[in-house]
């Protein structure tokens, strides 16, 4: 599955999660990032990992591009509250690592605030984070593909305006 067709279907629909009653239960960076950590050197496993550091650097290198482009503005303005990404793919690991690391996030993510759950072509997608419409945020969020192998963290908080904004174009 095309994971930038999931990442446009995630922003897409999560504008209509906004008004559902929710836990408020967040996913743990560290739980997360410490699983990562504990699978970064499996075979098959490839981690792009950016703390505060990166993320504020990668921001900085965004915010000098002017192509004049109105979805880079709102990049740019979505991106600004992120504080760390975290990103795992583990397509390519044997069954038995692809099957530790999936038993791992399952237990990490069970009781967490799910915002959406979808499948395409049999290939189940799960969305968690939380939703503060108290400040008009989504903050930390995860999306986890187990079929493609594949963990997107982004820790921090994206204003739901921007999202919106994006999500419509």
């Amino acid at each position: 599955m095309n994971l930038k067709k999931l990442l446009l279907f995630f922003l897409l629909l999560l504008p209509l999660t906004a008004g559902a009653a929710r836990p408020h239960r967040s996913v743990s960076s560290a739980e997360v990032t410490s699983i990562i950590s504990d699978f970064r050197h499996y075979e098959g496993v490839e981690v792009v990992n950016l703390g505060r550091l990166g993320t504020a650097l990668a921001r900085g290198v965004l915010r000098h591009v002017d192509d004049g482009d109105d979805d880079t503005r709102e990049l740019r303005h979505a991106l600004r509250g992120i504080k760390g990404v975290a990103i795992m793919s583990y397509e390519d690991a044997s069954e038995e690592v692809r099957s530790k690391i999936e038993r791992r996030l399952d237990r990490a993510m069970k009781g967490r605030e799910l915002l959406l759950e979808a499948k395409d072509d049999g290939e189940s997608v799960q969305i968690f984070g939380v939703m503060d419409d108290a400040h008009g945020t989504v903050r930390d969020f995860v999306m986890h593909v187990p079929g493609s192998g594949a963990l997107i963290c982004l820790f921090g908080s994206i204003p739901m305006e921007a999202v919106s904004k994006i999500s419509v174009r």
